[in-house]
């Protein structure tokens, strides 16, 4: 059986690999168009620490291929996850324990191209957008000061 549900455009904050940082309204299909690169499936991340925040990027079927690595949308995944001040900087913060890993790198999200943070279940409020677009801010100035952008 199935239910004919209205498409529903969504607020979401997009971030390009250069570090640019957008606001868009779209339906999920056009933040699916946004986010894929062709060989490789799309994923949705919860982030720690801030629930109705997820970050939708792409993940490439060969764990080997040198898709650009989103530097900017990786640190505003760690700055949201990171809510205690006295904790360690995201750059070291250690991401949430997985049952038995096998191997350290596997707790690393590493996303790559663009990526669209957006809320779970709803549209992104203006306050959620307002906390995104204060981390990328922190994150953007911390990686040009480093150099990495």
């Amino acid at each position: 059986m199935t239910t004919n549900r209205p498409v529903v455009a969504q607020h979401y904050l997009l971030v390009q690999v250069d570090g640019t940082l957008t606001f868009h309204r779209d339906t999920f299909q056009v933040m699916r168009e946004k986010v894929d690169q062709g060989e490789g499936e799309t994923d949705m991340q919860s982030i720690p620490n801030s629930s109705p925040i997820a970050a939708y990027h792409y993940v490439p079927f060969d764990a080997a291929e040198q898709q650009r690595m989103n530097k900017v949308a990786n640190g505003i995944f760690w700055e949201l996850s990171n809510t205690d001040p006295d904790s360690p900087t995201p750059e070291s913060f250690e991401p949430y324990e997985q049952p038995e890993p096998h191997d350290p790198q596997d707790r690393i999200i590493k996303m790559r191209g663009p990526v669209v943070f957006c809320a779970r279940f709803d549209s992104l409020s203006s306050s959620h957008a307002d906390t995104i677009r204060t981390a990328h801010q922190r994150v953007h100035e911390r990686l040009r000061s480093k150099g990495w952008i």
